[in-house]
This record gives C-alpha cells, structure tokens and sequence, in this order.
C-alpha cells in the first residue's frame, strides 16, 4: 500500500527529496561507472509519482550510505558543494544534527528504541568509512554492546 502526501508541506517534501535524490545518483554517475544508477532513478521517479514519501526516505538513507561509504573525501566534498550550490542542502549541517543525537544516546547510555539502534548502527558505519573521531565510535560501539 502507498503512503500519498497530504499536504501541501509534504509535496514540497516529496519534491525536495526527489531532486536531492536524481542529483546524488547523477553526480556518482558522473564520476564512476554506477551500473545501479538507472535502477535507483526510476525507484526514486516511481515513489515520486506516487508520492510515497516513506520510500523516498528509505531510498535516501541508501543512497546517501552509499555515498558516503563509497566515494573518496574530496568527491563526498564535491558532492556536499554541489547539493548545497543546487539545492540548499547542508548536509554538514545534517550531520551535526545527527552527532547531537547520537550524543544525546551516548549521554542517556541507553538506546531508546530499535529505530534509534539502526541509526546507530549507520552512524558507526559512517564513522568508520570517513575515518571519523575514534573516540566517537568506541563509544558508539560501546552503547551499541550493552543495550
């Protein structure tokens, strides 16, 4: 069953992703050959035309995994440069957010729900894959031991 937008806000959304989404996969493309990239932009036009919000999202913590573990520093800034140039997006700021919550677990040393274990689990990934703060990580890792 398809979730559909309900609102204007939500279109806006829906749009937002979907540009940030076509944009990632064409700047991997045109960097590397990414025999994958044709599926994943008709995923992402697919869940646009039916404005399945949660499926864009779900493609977008794939892609921007992806991304993240799969280009070098200097193509990840690129990519960062471009997504903010084009479309205003910050993911440095993104980031940040995510390092305050994942601060916030550290902090309570508990993991409040299973949802907030995945994004752990992805946090570390992406520590370990840019070379993160090693103590950041252990300490990710421990929390991710014990709950």
């Amino acid at each position: 069953m398809s979730k559909t937008s309900k609102s204007g806000a939500d279109d806006a959304s829906l749009e937002t992703l979907r540009a940030r989404l076509i944009a990632t996969i064409l700047f991997i493309e045109s960097l590397h050959e990414f025999p994958s990239g044709e599926a994943f932009r008709g995923a992402i036009e697919k869940a646009a035309a039916e404005n399945n919000l949660r499926t864009l999202r779900l493609l977008g913590r794939e892609i921007d995994a992806m991304a993240t573990v799969a280009l070098p520093p200097h193509e990840r800034d690129g990519l960062d440069a471009m997504l903010q140039h084009q479309l205003g997006v910050n993911r440095e700021a993104e980031r940040a957010a995510w390092s305050e919550r994942v601060a916030l677990a550290i902090k309570r040393g508990t993991i409040a729900s299973e949802v907030e274990r995945r994004h752990l689990e992805d946090y570390a990934e992406q520590l370990e894959a840019t070379g993160g703060d090693a103590a950041e990580l252990e300490a990710v890792r421990r929390l991710l031991s014990t709950s």
